[in-house]
């Protein structure tokens, strides 16, 4: 944490009694819509739940739904509103003094260490960071229903491109963009659809080095893309990048019944939900030419590509609902309840 933050610290640390309605605020930082949508349907589940209260928290940077979406939905929301990060900091301390959570799940890979600092200060019991915390180790669920017709657009009929959702963070775009300079070599020359969230000079820096390889008519490149499920069902090869932190893409790009690449600068897999050689493509590499020949061998042989596909689609619709996320959120509830989970709410 900033040491410039000045909080009050916590001697007297938040009562915990539960005779009360279980009480959780799941923060969501990352601005994908996806994600917040996924999270919001868990506290959209509590309301159904006597036993249990919850609260959704939105950073003040997330690209939000306009406020009577949430409010429509039924969804209990705050969202933070400072722009400076230290005012955001005592605005999340302040407000987890006055909900008082039993538990904060933190559903943020970049946001993680001082939402940790603050939660603690605060007094919260149990702090989650989801999908870091081996007790908490869920797939985000994704509304299938988007993803409906999947089936009824076999790879062959689609288009014999690669599309490429998670955004422009790093340098996979640019290693992507690069192996398709190796492809044109071998005679292939699929299109590719660049998307997802990023700095303009980074998507810049794509379109230029697109335009210096000869590549401009192979190319598109859209930060803010509205028909995703429909472009995933279109498209024949769906590559994320660092696969840990995107992995609502890799499951609408498995849902989508797309041949899924994910490259990864984590050789163990960690978190990356990809099956390798069985549901998709695991690629620990910082190479175009072995991107390249990953790429080639998918073009190729579509009887191998299809066959990823069919699993990844399989896999998607039983591991990636949102009631089979729900369901993993009750059990850690009743874990918190019971007592039976423990957290290091100082780390």
């Amino acid at each position: 944490m900033n040491s410039g933050i000045r909080i009050p610290g916590a001697n007297h640390s938040i009562p915990y009694h539960l005779p009360r309605a279980l009480r959780v605020m799941h923060f969501v930082a990352d601005d994908s819509l996806a994600l917040q949508t996924a999270v919001a349907q868990l506290v959209q589940a509590a309301k159904a739940d006597n036993q249990l209260d919850a609260l959704l928290v939105l950073d003040r940077n997330a690209n939000l739904h306009s406020d009577n979406h949430w409010h429509s939905e039924g969804i209990a929301f705050k969202q933070l509103s400072s722009w400076s990060s230290i005012g955001r900091s005592y605005e999340f301390y302040r407000l987890c003094r006055e909900y008082q959570p039993d538990a904060v799940f933190i559903h943020s890979l970049n946001n993680t260490n001082w939402c940790r600092a603050v939660c603690a200060r605060a007094g919260v019991k149990h702090i989650i960071a989801v999908n870091q915390d081996t007790e908490t180790t869920i797939p985000y669920g994704i509304a299938l229903e988007q993803f409906a017709k999947a089936d009824e657009v076999p790879l062959g009929l689609r288009i014999p491109g690669i599309i490429m959702p998670s955004g422009f963070s790093g340098t996979f775009h640019l290693q992507l963009i690069r192996a398709l300079a190796c492809l044109r070599e071998k005679r292939l020359y699929p299109r590719v659809f660049l998307t997802g969230t990023g700095k303009r000079r980074d998507q810049l820096a794509a379109q230029q080095l697109g335009t210096a390889l000869g590549l401009d008519n192979q190319i598109r490149i859209a930060e803010h893309c509205s028909n995703l499920p429909f472009l995933l069902m279109h498209h024949q090869i769906a590559i994320i990048g660092n696969p840990e932190q995107h992995q609502l893409h890799i499951a609408q790009a498995m849902a989508a019944g797309c041949a899924t690449i994910g490259i990864t600068d984590n050789t163990t897999n960690t978190g990356a939900l990809i099956q390798q050689e069985r549901d998709g493509l695991l690629l620990a590499s910082d190479s175009p030419e072995v991107l390249a020949e990953k790429l080639e061998r998918l073009l190729r042989n579509s009887a191998q590509a299809q066959q990823l596909a069919r699993k990844a689609r399989l896999r998607a619709l039983e591991d990636f609902s949102l009631n089979r996320m729900q369901m993993a959120y009750q059990q850690i509830y009743h874990k918190l309840t019971t007592g039976f989970i423990v957290t290091n709410s100082a780390a």
